[in-house]
């Protein structure tokens, strides 16, 4: 009979590889419980990102992703920060080049959210009009047309009382402020 630990290691490694070594229709529920914890975490992170690709490959996306990169402990809060970096590398994201940026303002948004009141304002630079996509899609009500110019932009986000506040910011705009403020790793102090 093996010992507790080693049932307990098991029974984690099994709930992580999807049952592949634990194969009972008990088994299930809790592969089921550990893998919907993981997508829904993502799709709190990642709303927007969800918004535009589905729910559907939303849920496909984020299961590949926790195959991939399992969460690292039972708080899911943290988890995903390397997200929108893990999407850019994905050969299908080559159809939609604005999606890891469109992540990277989601996370900008949520950094900003649990930031403590008075924390750092969050700036980012990106390659695509991402911010402005990202923007359009939290508006409501949804523009029935939108087509952004193509170009690189930047984004700031802070915080106003309860509210995460996003603005889309041209490329002297971000250079004054991370002159003027001094930027460290996307945050402003």
């Amino acid at each position: 009979m093996p010992d507790l630990a080693a049932f307990q290691r098991d029974f984690a490694a099994a709930l992580m590889d999807d049952g592949r070594r634990m194969m009972s229709s008990a088994f299930d529920v809790y592969r089921n419980t550990v893998a919907r914890g993981a997508v829904e975490a993502l799709r709190a992170a990642y709303p927007t990102v969800d918004m535009l690709v589905g729910d559907e490959m939303f849920t496909d996306v984020a299961l590949d992703y926790r195959r991939q990169r399992p969460p690292p402990g039972p708080v899911l809060s943290d988890y995903g920060t390397d997200f929108p970096d893990w999407l850019a590398r994905q050969p299908w994201s080559s159809e939609l080049p604005y999606l890891a940026d469109v992540a990277r303002v989601d996370r900008m948004w949520l950094e900003t959210f649990f930031a403590p009141e008075g924390g750092d304002v969050r700036l980012g630079w990106f390659d695509t009009p991402g911010p402005t996509i990202w923007l359009a899609h939290r508006a409501v009500p949804l523009p029935k047309h939108f087509e952004p110019e193509w170009r690189a932009e930047g984004a700031i986000s802070w915080r106003d009382g309860a509210n995460v506040l996003v603005r889309a910011i041209d490329s002297d705009t971000y250079r004054q402020l991370v002159k003027s403020k001094g930027a460290d790793h996307g945050h402003i102090r």
